[in-house]
C-alpha cells in the first residue's frame, strides 16, 4: 500500500511542476516583449506541460487504489486536464491542416 502512496506523491509533484510551467507561459504572454520570442516562450512550457501530464497520468493509474486525499484529487485534475489539453491542441491542429 505504501507504493501506491508513493505513486500519488510523485504524480502530485509532477502536477505542481505543470502548474509552474503554465504560470511561466502566462507570464510570457503578459510580458510579450517580442511576438516571435513570446510564441516560443509560450509554446514550449505548454508542450512540456502536456508531456508531463501524460507522465503524471501514468503514475496516477499506477496508484489508483491509494486512498483518496487532496493530493490525489489535485494530481488527477491537473494531469488529466493537461492530457486533454495537449490532445485537443494536437487534434485541432491536425484538423486545421486538412
Amino acid at each position: 500500500m505504501d507504493s501506491q502512496t508513493h505513486y500519488i506523491e510523485r504524480s502530485y509533484q509532477v502536477s505542481i511542476l505543470i502548474l509552474i510551467l503554465l504560470a511561466l507561459a502566462a507570464l510570457s504572454v503578459i510580458i510579450n516583449f517580442d511576438p516571435g520570442l513570446s510564441r516560443y516562450l509560450f509554446g514550449l512550457p505548454v508542450i512540456l506541460s502536456g508531456l508531463l501530464g501524460i507522465y503524471g497520468s501514468f503514475f496516477i493509474i499506477k496508484g489508483i487504489s491509494a486512498p483518496t486525499d487532496e493530493k490525489k484529487i489535485i494530481a488527477v485534475t491537473v494531469n488529466f486536464a493537461m492530457v486533454l489539453l495537449i490532445f485537443s491542441i494536437l487534434f485541432s491542429n491536425t484538423l486545421h491542416r486538412i
